[in-house]
């Protein structure tokens, strides 16, 4: 027996209706793909915090929906008519689609066959359940069917967290809670290595159940809980000694106050599913609680691991040395004059060092940065405004560019395709970026490194602020270049670039030239 698929090629707006229709027309499954997969004008869509899309499908997404002869007679020669008619009457006027045909398979066995047993390290083995488990005693396996959730060992990201887990033992009896838990193959992990208790959180409900069975077949013992479910696991005092989150950057930026907020003083946080290209921007993030470093990389994927500092010490110590160093009579006097001293300190090096200062202390505008620290720099920018009438200042903006986020980059598909008719080959890039930091910072140069099917570089093109910022917005700011990009401020701009023959990818990112 064969199966007819046909496969449509609509904008974002009418894939999911259309997909929709197509069931109710008698299809057996319909999937909604990136028409441009694998091109430069690729788009990923991320189901995470902080990435959820508006519109559920792509500029130009492909609808393949799948028939079977035996049950629908799709393989009559009037059946793609009847359906374009149907269609039609439906509200949706679609040319023919293209066709393929699907043999049947022993899909079970075919699925199977791309999952053998994965070793990490020298002692953690993940084996699905069809194959049998390796002869080493000293092995730990973990037993993981791919199934409805994220986590059968096979992704880089996944690899780095077990390799953590594995490299830092002895953890007998230290608490974990892995966020973002997927099928559980962490939290699994973490309980056959001796951490207790373990507790496993995601936003899938589907991802629960695969977490749970998983467990159960594992025979450990692990919580696995629903962020809404007001589970004591998950309460503001609930603590642990480690957490694990494998999710990806945007999302544990976003999470980032709950995350550091679930780790008892001392404990350690571990992070994955970050690019690396994007560790300064994670980095920077939580640099406000704790140092966060790069512990390694896998084919492109870094994890991060850091320590929550202690409480309370050097402050105990510093009040100590005060209260046995000085008489108790003189105790208070000196107190005062120290503290008057120490405030006239703070105000003659803030003014004199607060081109510096002011920016290693600017929060973000994105919602990054914590209430605390946001309220401290807003009082110290309304101190500073204070200082400069009384004493003047000369403000300087910086060049930071952990300040600048590109919040999309789009090649326009209609552009591209209109080029590459004609020998130039002109499309059009539109980006779009934003200042974070609190305060202006200097301008970035744009730089679009143009890539083949192998993704080598071919071409490299780089704008200077005054080729790639709106020339509307350069009449209206003409000291722009000395005055920087006011905070907050999102910039969209429209580049014209010429595509060589063999492009097949881009990408862009901001620098600062060279001094």
């Amino acid at each position: 027996m064969s199966y007819r698929e046909l496969i449509f090629t609509v904008p974002a707006e009418i894939a999911e209706p259309l997909g929709d229709v197509l069931l109710e027309l008698g299809a057996l499954s319909v999937t909604v793909e990136d028409a441009a997969a694998g091109g430069y004008d690729e788009n990923p869509l991320y189901g995470e915090p902080g990435l959820s899309p508006e519109v559920q499908a792509w500029d130009r997404s492909s609808v393949t929906a799948l028939f079977n002869p035996e049950m629908d007679d799709s393989d009559a020669v009037n059946f793609i008519p009847e359906l374009l008619a149907s269609l039609k009457e439906a509200g949706f006027n679609l040319p023919a689609p293209q066709e393929k045909i699907v043999e049947e398979q022993d899909w079970v066995r075919l699925t199977q066959s791309q999952f053998a047993p994965i070793q990490i390290g020298e002692r953690i083995w993940v084996v699905p359940s069809w194959h049998e488990a390796p002869s080493d005693p000293n092995a730990i396996c973990l037993a993981v069917d791919p199934g409805l959730a994220f986590g059968t060992g096979s992704h880089p990201t996944t690899h780095l967290c077990l390799l953590w887990l594995e490299k830092n033992t002895p953890l007998a009896n230290q608490s974990l809670l892995d966020y973002g838990c997927g099928s559980g193959i962490l939290a699994i992990a973490a309980a056959k290595l001796g951490c207790n208790p373990v507790v496993g959180t995601d936003i899938d409900p589907q991802a629960m159940v695969a977490a749970r069975s998983n467990a159960e077949i594992n025979n450990t013992t692990i919580c696995f809980v629903l962020p809404n479910e007001n589970a004591p696991e998950l309460a503001a005092e609930s603590k642990y000694d480690i957490v694990m989150a494998n999710i990806l950057a945007n999302p544990l930026q976003v999470l980032a106050p709950a995350l550091v907020n679930k780790i008892r003083p001392g404990g350690k946080i571990v992070l994955s599913g970050v690019l690396a290209r994007q560790v300064e921007e994670v980095i920077a993030t939580y640099s406000q609680w704790l140092t966060l470093s790069v512990w390694r990389e896998s084919e492109g994927w870094v994890c991060l691991h850091g320590t929550l500092p202690e409480k309370g010490g050097k402050a105990s110590l510093i009040g100590k040395t005060i209260g046995t160093a000085a008489p108790a009579q003189k105790k208070s006097l000196k107190l005062i004059l120290l503290s008057l001293f120490f405030i006239l300190i703070i105000i003659v090096g803030e003014h004199l060092s607060r081109n510096s200062l002011l920016p290693t202390l600017a929060t973000r505008v994105d919602g990054s940065s914590s209430v605390i620290a946001t309220n401290s720099f807003s009082l110290l920018q309304k101190f500073d405004e204070q200082l400069c009438r009384a004493l003047g200042c000369v403000n300087r903006s910086v060049s930071d560019f952990a300040a600048w986020k590109i919040t999309s980059v789009t090649l326009s598909p209609e552009n591209a395709r209109e080029g590459l008719k004609n020998p130039s080959n002109q499309s059009v890039l539109q980006v779009e970026i934003q200042n974070r930091l609190a305060i202006p910072v200097l301008f970035p140069n744009l730089e679009i490194s143009l890539t083949d099917a192998e993704e080598s570089d071919i071409k490299t093109i780089r704008f200077t602020p005054q080729e790639w910022l709106p020339t509307s917005w350069q009449g209206s700011h003409p000291e722009f270049l000395r005055q920087g990009a006011p905070s907050g401020e999102i910039f969209h701009s429209e580049l014209s670039i010429s595509l060589p023959q063999n492009a097949a990818g881009y990408r862009v990112r901001i620098f600062y030239p060279e001094k």
